[in-house]
């Protein structure tokens, strides 16, 4: 799925607590670089919506992302 190594790690000795950043997962590691990432989400997202909201397909949804 693309989640950090060191994320995942955590969230296994953690039991997915202690999290410091809570978003696409629960960040243990490098928050300034997760917030970012999902900063990086949340714009896509908007954008894909924006899209799909003017009427276009999901193919050209897809067209887009490349």
């Amino acid at each position: 799925m693309g989640y950090p190594y060191d994320d995942v790690h955590e969230f296994i000795v953690q039991r997915g607590e202690n999290y410091a950043v809570f978003g696409a997962w629960k960040v243990y590691t490098n928050v300034e670089q997760a917030l970012a990432t999902f900063e990086s989400y949340h714009a896509c997202t908007q954008r894909l919506t924006h899209i799909y909201q003017q009427g276009h397909s999901l193919a050209k949804l897809a067209q887009v992302t490349r």
